[in-house]
């Protein structure tokens, strides 16, 4: 499904799923907010932020001015929300308000609310910091966050990979937190720690045989931690620690490709993202333009991050071991000069005891120890302090870091108010008319320092009979508002009029899409093809209003067999309105979903008004079929257990057997019997005439009629009926065509403004 971000639609709250690469079928979507057809006002949310991404506070009235389609609108409110359930500041003044705000306001309780997404990404986590991680996210979820948030939670890697698509369903949340990462937690934590703190080893070779020094743990190594004392031991320690040190670029390099891969993925989502990023920190590679790059894609992308180190309050603190490497560095300069000296430690020391750092035994250990210092000083300043990028990051982009504690109410509780804090600008629109159309929102700022976050418009739409918009309905919405309108495939589209002497005539609207113009995926492992067309339409009186939408969604998996029998026939579908006399138009959208095209359709519908004998539209039908189940009292297609499926094609085939359904309504107060007169005319000569009596009506005062064998011979037909009553008469025709064997059938009219039959 495409996505469409930044819009409302003034009608029931409803979510546009968007299709993102980060998570392939739920992630969020915006939102709408019902403004009832007695609400005369729009209430706008705004979040407005600083440069670097932090949420202001401390705007004014006059600090905001808000456009929509392009006029200037006077505030009747605005103020600061900071929080849910926090209490919202009072209304400014008059003499504080922006120029035009009247001095009294009043209260709005549905407002155009901002999205609200929340990412919780776990990245570079080991088995004993995963526990901390999903105790953490379970605390968060158990916050006062908005129940409109939308949170997915995610662990990065070489790539994002989705855990729980967004939701708002908290239990869902907590249960897929829960069980994140199955599998005891190990302790690496420390013994990760201490193979950083070891000293490279060196191997030197004379004619004593060859000799192994080095792999010592350094004087201030990790504490309680059992390591084998072994020379061969102390060697595979000190490999371990080369590796860390040649390869810490390559792991800097990595970590920040990361990130940049995750703002470019979140991107793609609507409205503003924060990012509860859990890690035990990142490694900077030291280039001051990339970390600068990264913090202006945030800030375009709308991605605030809260940095979390997932090791809490630790004994062990996570830069115990790059102290530890620094300490070796001063070691090593202080041994200049002095080599062939051994240092008083001995492998395995365990450095509860020493105070001195431990460094490499021998002048040949010594000497390859001073040959990479510079090496080693570089990588232990920037591994000194892993919380310093993330700090960096957070802080860039508009939040914070959680580091060094195990009490994350109080942190947790100042992202939640970050995440809702937010303006409360209320205006009356520019049109208090729900026309079904895109209402364009622009806002301007007293200071260039500043960017908001809003609505890029809204649809102003009526509650219609309290059935709010589906996904679907409101990406079509979209479509109707986009310049040019596409058209990417044919379909047929009639109205036809039925009891029309009623206060509401029943409209009949009928559809039919040929399957031989959609796509058909196939599924070759399940030997079949799957269809999908889904239909939206908004019906607009005289006056441009909505009265009414429909929609209708047809998923269909075809086995191989069938595709050339299904692929022959047309999808049809036809529609019931309840619609006073009037002039309507019905503005149609159809998606091939398969495809991931849609097309679209205009129709001008005329709804007369009629007193006494009635009759409805002449349907020329391809087929009659039985009802399944009860039956709808409100189709006008169906009658007495059956329904009419009307044929809208230019033209027949010479082998069609068409009927012909009408309805005719008698008057109550003429005591006449009513009768019916039939006549066909083919190329202009009539070729067929009868006249017959009427039977009389049903309980609801209607007498359908169905009609079949008419002449099927090529030619230009049409066939007229005619209700009397008395001295009372009204009449009905229908035109079709009959093709020869040579002459192919005439392809659908797309815009379906000459239907087969109109009212």
């Amino acid at each position: 499904m495409q996505k469409f971000v930044g819009f409302a639609v003034l009608c029931a709250s409803c979510w546009v799923l968007a299709d993102v690469a980060v998570a392939q079928d739920t992630p969020p979507a915006d939102t709408g907010t019902v403004i009832r057809t007695t609400v005369s006002e729009v209430s706008l949310d705004l979040v407005v932020r600083d440069k670097k991404g932090k949420v202001v506070k401390n705007l004014k009235p006059g600090d905001i001015q808000v456009y929509e389609d392009g006029v200037l609108q006077p505030l009747v409110d605005f103020r600061l929300v900071t929080g849910p359930g926090a209490p919202q500041k009072a209304p400014a003044p008059a003499s504080a308000a922006a120029p035009g705000m009247p001095a009294k306001s009043k209260p709005v309780s549905l407002p155009l609310r901002q999205l609200n997404v929340v990412c919780v990404v776990f990245q570079g986590l080991d088995p004993s910091t995963k526990k901390w991680a999903v105790d953490a996210t379970k605390e968060f979820l158990q916050s006062d966050l908005p129940s409109d948030a939308w949170v997915g939670i995610f662990n990065l890697t070489s790539r994002l990979s989705v855990l729980q698509p967004f939701t708002t369903d908290r239990r869902a949340l907590i249960q897929t937190a829960s069980h994140a990462f199955a599998g005891p937690a190990l302790d690496f934590v420390s013994a990760a720690n201490t193979v950083l703190s070891m000293n490279p080893a060196v191997v030197t070779a004379d004619q004593n045989g060859m000799n192994i020094s080095g792999g010592e743990l350094f004087g201030r190594a990790i504490g309680d931690v059992s390591v084998e004392t072994s020379q061969s031991a102390a060697f595979q320690r000190a490999d371990l620690a080369s590796q860390n040190l040649q390869f810490s670029h390559i792991e800097a390099s990595r970590q920040t490709d990361q990130i940049v891969a995750m703002i470019q993925q979140f991107a793609t989502l609507p409205g503003h993202k924060t990012v509860l990023l859990m890690t035990p920190g990142l490694t900077s590679n030291g280039d001051p333009d990339r970390f600068k790059k990264i913090l202006t894609s945030a800030a375009n992308a709308k991605v605030t991050f809260y940095g979390i180190d997932v090791h809490g309050l630790s004994e062990n603190s996570t830069a115990m071991a790059g102290a530890s490497a620094l300490g070796h560095v001063g070691a090593l300069s202080q041994a200049q000069g002095s080599t062939g000296t051994t240092n008083s430690a001995v492998p395995g020391n365990r450095g509860g005891n020493t105070t001195a750092p431990t460094t490499p035994t021998g002048g040949a250990g010594v000497a390859m120890a001073e040959a990479r210092q510079d090496d080693e000083l570089h990588n232990a300043v920037r591994g000194s302090d892993p919380q310093a990028a993330l700090r960096a990051l957070s802080e860039g982009t508009g939040g914070f870091l959680i580091a060094n504690t195990n009490d994350l109410r109080k942190p947790f509780q100042r992202i939640v108010d970050d995440v809702d804090s937010h303006y409360e600008a209320v205006y009356h629109p520019a049109s208090a008319k729900y026309d079904g159309r895109l209402h364009k929102i622009e806002i301007k700022t007293a200071r260039a320092d500043l960017t908001v976050e809003t609505r890029a418009g809204y649809f102003a739409m009526p509650d219609i009979k309290g059935s709010p918009l589906k996904p679907f309905e409101v990406a079509a919405l979209m479509t109707l508002s986009t310049k040019p309108l596409p058209h990417a495939f044919d379909f047929r589209l009639g109205a036809y009029q039925f009891r029309p002497q009623a206060e509401n005539s029943q409209i009949g609207i009928a559809y039919e899409v040929p399957v031989s113009t959609l796509t058909a995926t196939a599924i070759p492992a399940q030997q079949k093809h799957r269809l999908h067309l889904a239909l939206f339409a908004l019906v607009r009186n005289g006056d441009g209003e909505v009265v009414d939408k429909f929609s209708q969604d047809f998923a269909y998996d075809i086995p191989d067999a069938n595709m050339a029998e299904v692929e022959a026939q047309p999808i049809s579908y036809s529609h019931p309105l309840s619609l006073p006399p009037g002039r309507y138009t019905i503005d149609s959208v159809l998606v091939d979903v398969e495809a991931r095209h849609s097309t679209t359709g205009t129709m001008s519908v005329d709804n007369p008004e009629r007193k006494g004998l009635s009759l409805s539209s002449v349907v020329l039908a391809k087929q009659i079929e039985s009802v399944v189940g009860t039956g709808d009292p409100t189709d006008p297609f169906q009658f007495q257990g059956r329904r009419v499926v009307p044929d809208m094609a230019a033209t027949l085939s010479p082998t069609a057997q068409p009927y012909v359904y009408f309805v005719v309504y008698p008057d109550k107060a003429n005591a006449d019997k009513p009768t019916v007169q039939i006549q066909v005319t083919l190329d202009g000569q009539v070729v067929a005439e009868q006249e017959q009596d009427l039977p009389a009506p049903d309980p609801s005062g209607a007498v359908p009629v169905v009609i079949g064998g008419t002449p099927v011979k090529p030619g230009n037909y049409e066939l007229r009926v005619t209700a009397l009553q008395g001295n009372d008469s009204v009449e009905q025709s229908v035109k079709y065509a009959v093709a020869t064997q040579a002459e192919p059938a005439a392809p659908p009219n797309a815009a379906a403004t000459a239907p087969a039959a109109q009212p």
